[in-house]
């Protein structure tokens, strides 16, 4: 995730507003808003830590976890003061750091190891990646890429897994822990999707999966994990894909960030759809939990790259179903600059190769996984950092 739920810029703080007086030079103070929806969004992902560390046996520590906010909240702190001249509450940093910690795991780390640092280069790293990202990849004026989903996806790719790896798609036995995820997922969905307008993107997704995964299934397709013995296949691959507390964090609150999805309605549908369309394909040739992980996480990176074009095209079939008014062509028949004209400014960008060289790098190196034998042998625990997982 990232600030999955992000709120507009921030505002110019009132007279009235709190003031810092640091060597004479007065900082406003921008407080938390009870309105913004990342507070809702903040109580649903802390709870689910608190479910990690009590009932689910995540296996990441308490040190880990607050460490991760810290690092990006101080960032964000950090950048908003340079740029805009505020000291402003850090929520989205914060979000980042908190997503980071409840996806990514650093090998060697047990559930119980409460005050453990292990690994927390990476952590910190996956948080740096993420902002660094937000701030500095802006083709358009606003982040392109869904911050803490490229900083995770960078540092299980980079990384690799030997040293990390991502939250199990599968959250243990204890029944009730799982339970309580799953209604926490679901009330945080119904109660965080409406108000940023995501519940069609949402849906758009889970039916475009579960249909594609289903056909995957049905065909034979099966995969590893380390949590256990033998290949999961037919009605355990769909369940275990489909409808993994992984996944609907994923879709509920890391795809819905407004400031990286499209704007429109229409788009947001095909945004979902995409989405779908290109996790199934990514995964459907990984042989490993942890493939089938990165190629779900891959999706949203690629498309993300994707959502001018699915803006546009969205755009294009809206006006196509209007008729055009008497004696006036349609907005598509309007002359538009030459490919090759737009193309050649858009490489002189470099927000804009950088956006592209993630896109396609992405992709590429999680279809990379399907061959990493060293990979299948980490997933049937006889080699690797995670051996003792």
């Amino acid at each position: 995730m990232t600030a999955p739920a992000t709120a507009p810029p921030l505002r110019a703080p009132t007279p009235q507003a709190p003031k810092l007086v640091v060597g004479g030079r007065s900082i406003p103070v921008v407080l938390p808003n009870r309105r913004d929806p990342r507070l809702k969004l903040s109580a649903v992902v802390m709870t689910l830590h608190v479910l990690g560390q009590t009932l689910l046996d995540f296996k990441v520590s308490i040190a880990q976890i607050a460490v991760s906010i810290v690092f990006c909240a101080l960032v964000e702190a950090a950048v908003i003061l340079r740029q805009q001249h505020l000291l402003a509450w850090p929520a989205s940093g914060m979000l980042t750091g908190s997503s980071v910690a409840l996806l990514l795991r650093a090998s060697g780390t047990e559930h119980g190891d409460w005050w453990s640092l292990n690994g927390i280069e990476f952590f910190v790293l996956a948080g740096l990646v993420s902002l660094l990202s937000k701030h500095l990849i802006r083709p358009a004026g606003r982040h392109l890429f869904n911050p803490s989903n490229l900083g995770i996806v960078w540092a299980l790719l980079v990384i690799g897994p030997n040293h990390v790896f991502p939250q199990y798609l599968w959250w243990g036995p204890n029944q009730l822990g799982v339970a309580s995820a799953y209604a926490v997922i679901l009330v945080g969905a119904v109660w965080i999707l409406p108000k940023v307008r995501m519940v069609t993107m949402a849906l758009a997704f889970l039916v475009t999966f579960a249909v594609l995964v289903g056909g995957l299934a049905l065909s034979g397709a099966s995969f590893i994990a380390i949590w256990q013995q033998g290949p999961i296949t037919g009605a355990s691959y769909w369940s275990n894909v489909v409808v993994s507390p992984e996944v609907l964090v994923f879709v509920f609150f890391m795809m819905s960030d407004p400031q990286t999805a499209p704007r429109a309605s229409r788009a947001r549908i095909l945004y979902g759809a995409a989405t779908a369309v290109v996790a199934a394909a990514l995964l459907s040739f990984q042989p490993t939990e942890f493939g089938i992980k990165v190629a779900i996480l891959s999706s949203l990176t690629v498309v993300c790259a994707l959502v001018p074009l699915i803006e546009r095209a969205a755009s294009h079939l809206h006006r196509g179903a209007r008729p055009a008014p008497d004696g006036l062509a349609p907005a598509s028949a309007v002359p538009d600059r030459p490919l090759r004209r737009r193309l050649a400014v858009a490489a002189r960008r470099p927000a804009v190769v950088a956006a592209a060289i993630i896109a396609v790098a992405a992709p590429v190196d999680t279809a990379l996984l399907a061959g990493n034998e060293q990979l299948i042998l980490i997933e049937r625990g006889q080699t690797g950092d995670r051996n003792a997982q």
